[in-house]
């Protein structure tokens, strides 16, 4: 692990940590927008104007009181799907105001409970980055020399740090729940039903107002509940009922609101002892009850859920398990037992030669090798009942470390020999496709899309005579994916839909140059005339077919949509889908300059601003063209978007 130094008095960064989803295109933060915001004092007329008018409000009549966030689906597993918000811009600037208000606050009220693993516990003035991608550096293209702000500002995962575990599992494997296995004989699990999207927001007032610190400071406490809802009701259309789902601040709100759940149920069963009698843990709305006893666990249960109630909330009885010990998951001893076959697989042709390092073996037969894997993974779910969704990303993600550690060569040592990496590279390739086709996700997409990147980029350095073979291969597998996507219709019926994890995977076969595009028919069938066209589809497949000749007929498509989305821009300042399109249109290569100025004029006439110059139209598309919104269309390093999203972990 390696430590990196954050500007903590950089409030700016909450644009980058906490205002967006997780899972978006790998093109996407809001990196570009945070220097936007930066370089304001010295940015031209036309683009101060459009920066200051969309995100801050600044010189427009009467602004809106609401806006309206970019809602989209994504799969959530092969059966059902995720719903997530995109803020507007102008919201996502609330939220950073509130920050540096009431930072000091926010750790105050999630300091709480003693159950929560995860909660924030100061301002981040530093964070560790995986030390797997660190020899990583040289396979990550030129123009991305980070200068100083970017490696210690946009590469932070969050604007606080935390206490607990930033994932589940680490829980589960840490000494904590050993211990509480020691102590306790049961362990009962509690599911709050549809979390977020039941958060009533008006009750964060009543999660602050009991305690004691709130009655010494009944104002300080009352105005921060009240913004806080404010800033939660101003991103989601003036909503009461649920919270957008995807940003991070939206966990930190949801937080305080358990941390009093938490403290109230310890604080009604006075007849038993908190961490004698039973101990509880919460990670964000999943909680873990161990207890002495089944019928303490029950009672904690209930309890909880009694409290749950009057903030609203409900629990999923369904969905709730008790166990006496050992408290071993079939998840669990699924994972461990898949991780043990997954080293046996690995030994038999790969060795290390270095801590972080690894080097091939010869392989008599790739497919045959290939194909023995894979039988073990299916009789793996066979024998324990279960599906490729519990373990698939699990085994991607192991698979990527070892990609990662493939490629991490010494270019002192002895020369590469061509047919040894290639046919490792082969059988990997293969295994992780099976295993993304059988079980899509967009995190998943993450991981794959890293291996292929890293794949295609040391074959090219060190592979004169292999690469090609590689490139080939990653091309032929990709096709062949996104092919048996196009036949999946419902996906086309889910409103809101977006083709995320198929989208990453595209848009890292980027790399593998012009020769190796993917037919026009996929990209129409699959992302194009799939369903309505919406931000997301439309910048994403603009990145994926750029000026290329084959693409013309689609990316005049793509134009045509944008047009009639920007058509009309009097809700300009309301809706979050038309603010990210338009600032991100605004710098893309691929749209001719006449329409940039037809939307700017349009711009300006609709929040009733003087028209700008023809002078200050060309200075404005001279420099925007070297800068980017959410999309950075030119200098873009999939890699270290990677890099980042490896960071910043979805919930």
């Amino acid at each position: 692990m390696k430590k990196n130094r954050i500007r903590r008095s950089d409030y700016n960064r909450v644009l980058i940590t906490e205002t967006t989803p997780f899972e978006t295109p790998i093109i996407f933060s809001n990196d570009g927008l945070y220097d936007q915001i930066a370089t304001l004092d010295s940015a031209g007329l036309v683009q101060s104007t459009v920066i200051k008018s969309l995100i801050f409000h600044e010189g427009v009549g009467k602004p809106p009181s609401s806006t309206i966030p970019y809602t989209y689906k994504i799969k959530k597993d092969s059966k059902s799907f995720r719903r997530l918000a995109l803020l507007h811009p102008a919201s996502q600037w609330k939220a950073r105001i509130f920050y540096e208000k009431y930072e000091q606050l926010i750790i105050h009220y999630c300091s709480i409970s003693p159950a929560s693993i995860r909660a924030p516990k100061t301002v981040a003035s530093s964070f560790y980055s995986k030390s797997s991608w660190e020899n990583l550096n040289k396979y990550k293209t030129g123009s991305v020399a980070i200068d100083g702000i970017d490696k210690y500002v946009k590469h932070a995962p969050s604007f606080f740090s935390y206490r607990g575990y930033d994932r589940l599992y680490k829980f589960f494997n840490s000494r904590d729940y050993l211990t509480l296995e020691k102590r306790f004989s049961f362990l009962k699990t509690l599911d709050v039903t549809k979390c977020f999207d039941s958060i009533y927001t008006h009750c964060l007032s009543w999660a602050v107002k009991d305690k004691p610190f709130t009655k010494s400071h009944i104002s300080v406490s009352s105005t921060f509940a009240q913004e806080f809802d404010g800033v939660i009701r101003h991103g989601n259309h003036s909503e009461t009922n649920g919270i957008p789902i995807g940003p991070e601040m939206s966990r930190v709100f949801a937080e305080i609101l358990f941390q009093e759940i938490d403290r109230r149920v310890i604080q009604a069963l006075t007849d038993l002892k908190f961490q004698q009698d039973y101990d509880f843990r919460r990670y964000v709305d999943d909680v873990f009850i161990f207890a002495k006893n089944e019928s303490i666990a029950n009672r904690i249960h209930d309890k909880y859920a009694d409290v749950l109630i009057y903030f609203n909330l409900h629990t999923n009885t369904s969905k709730s398990t008790c166990v006496g010990r050992p408290f071993s998951s079939s998840k669990a001893r699924l994972v461990y037992d898949a991780g043990q076959q997954a080293n046996a697989f690995f030994e038999k042709f790969l060795v290390q030669t270095k801590v972080g390092t690894l080097s091939p073996k010869e392989i008599h037969s790739a497919w045959k090798l290939t194909k023995s894997y894979i039988d073990s993974v299916k009789a793996l779910c066979h024998s324990n009942n279960s599906t490729y969704d519990e373990i698939a990303s699990f085994l991607i993600s192991v698979i990527t470390e070892r990609v990662k550690r493939l490629v991490n060569y010494d270019a002192s040592s002895d020369a590469i020999q061509d047919s040894g990496y290639v046919d490792a590279f082969v059988v990997l390739l293969d295994v992780l496709f099976f295993l993304y086709s059988v079980a899509p996700s967009v995190g998943a997409s993450y991981k794959l899309s890293t291996s292929l990147i890293l794949a295609a980029r040391f074959s090219k350095k060190h592979l004169p005579a292999g690469y090609p073979t590689i490139h080939q291969k990653i091309f032929d597998l990709t096709c062949s994916l996104l092919h048996d996507q196009c036949g999946i219709k419902h996906a086309g019926d889910i409103e809101g839909f977006v083709h995320l994890e198929s989208f990453n995977i595209a848009l890292a076969t980027r790399e593998l140059g012009d020769n190796h595009l993917l037919p026009p028919e996929i990209i129409d069938e699959l992302f194009i005339s799939a369903g309505e066209l919406t931000y997301f589809t439309i910048v994403a497949s603009l990145f994926y077919v750029r000026d290329s000749n084959i693409y013309q007929g689609l990316r005049i498509k793509l134009l045509d949509a944008a047009e009639k989305k920007l058509f009309d821009l009097s809700d300009i300042l309301m809706n979050s889908e038309k603010a990210h399109l338009l600032l991100d249109l605004l710098s893309c290569p691929y749209v001719p300059d006449k329409k940039k100025t037809a939307w700017i004029k349009n711009l300006f006439k609709t929040l009733q601003f003087a028209q700008p110059s023809r002078a200050d139209l060309q200075v404005f598309l001279t420099s925007i063209s070297r800068r980017h919104a959410q999309v950075n269309w030119k200098d873009i390093d999939l890699l270290n978007s990677l890099e980042k999203k490896e960071l910043k972990q979805a919930y």
